[in-house]
């Protein structure tokens, strides 16, 4: 078993490299959705499962499971063809990411991809969890993460919220 990694943005900076990331793939997926609607004679109406299309050419949409229970969450998330130095773990108080970038080889005239698709799915959480809690370990395409919620904030008498 191999432990991955948690990378926990805290700065501003690191934080808008996050978004710029997710920013830079939702245009990739929104330009090949256009592409699809302009292959398709621009046919209107169609714009979700050209979006869903264009996500499943781009990305590998790995099988997952959330588990909330006795004040801690679990993530079983599948990802079949990486090894662990390829993922990515991001833990902010309100989201789990998970990253992976396929192997890539060089060739003297391009740079291509080897086998399987990127991997970047964000788990929105429910609860805020303590990010120096998270763990992550992947073993045989499974990657499990585990973190602890946060504690909730005592209100004293008469405080509202």
């Amino acid at each position: 078993m191999s432990k991955v990694i948690i990378e926990k943005p805290e700065t501003a900076s690191e934080i808008n490299v996050l978004t710029d990331e997710a920013n830079t793939i939702n245009g990739r997926i929104r330009d090949r959705a256009f592409e699809l609607f302009e292959q398709s004679g621009e046919v209107r109406g169609n714009d979700t499962e050209n979006w869903i299309h264009a996500e499943e050419e781009l990305l590998q949409i790995p099988d997952s499971k959330v588990v909330e229970r006795d004040g801690s969450i679990s993530i079983h998330v599948t990802i079949l063809g990486y090894h662990e130095e390829q993922l990515k773990v991001i833990a902010t108080p309100d989201a789990l990411i998970v990253s992976a970038e396929p192997k890539r080889r060089h060739s003297k005239n391009h740079l291509a991809a080897i086998g399987a698709k990127r991997v970047f799915q964000r788990f929105d959480l429910r609860d805020s969890i303590d990010t120096s809690s998270v763990h992550a370990t992947f073993e045989n395409g499974l990657l499990k993460i585990t973190a602890k919620l946060a504690t909730p904030k005592v209100q004293t008498a008469g405080s509202h919220a």
